[in-house]
């Protein structure tokens, strides 16, 4: 298992993955400096995961676009490895913290950012359009404390 950058040539193998970005728009990332593209291989070197952090460059706020392990290959250790890699992207490109959004309903996401040093720093109830009963949990990985320990 080996967490790498993606390439031109992982879009559309990532585009099968995640249905968020179309080849093109994966493409067009590798060319944008405040965006990180991860891949996540298998022992065999098969592209199994696609990560996607954006860079705020305004406050060091790092997002995460993406994050998702084909749907055959989860509870594998991919998803963890991943967001490992992501985290470190995120450090590497000088954010404070790395964030992301769920529902209030418990999700596998959600759980797998609370089992790996996220917490819980905000709710939103008007965050999706048109659900009056959805409200976003946002998550945060503090990587500003992380490295000043070090």
């Amino acid at each position: 298992m080996k967490v790498r950058a993606a390439r031109a040539n992982d879009a559309r193998r990532c585009a099968q993955i995640s249905h968020i970005r179309s080849v093109k728009e994966l493409k067009d990332l590798l060319r944008q400096a405040d965006t990180e593209w991860l891949v996540m291989e298998d022992s065999a070197g098969k592209v199994v995961g696609v990560g996607i952090i954006h860079l705020w460059q305004w406050n060091k706020l790092a997002w995460v676009w993406d994050l998702t392990i084909e749907e055959k290959e989860r509870n594998k250790g991919y998803g963890r490895a991943l967001l490992k890699g992501m985290i470190r992207a995120a450090s590497k490109k000088g954010a404070r913290v790395l964030m992301d959004f769920g529902t209030a309903k418990p999700c596998e996401l959600c759980e797998l950012y609370m089992k790996n040093g996220f917490r819980v720093c905000g709710t939103n109830d008007r965050w999706f359009a048109g659900d009056k009963d959805a409200t976003a949990v946002f998550y945060g990985y503090d990587l500003w404390k992380r490295r000043a320990k070090t």
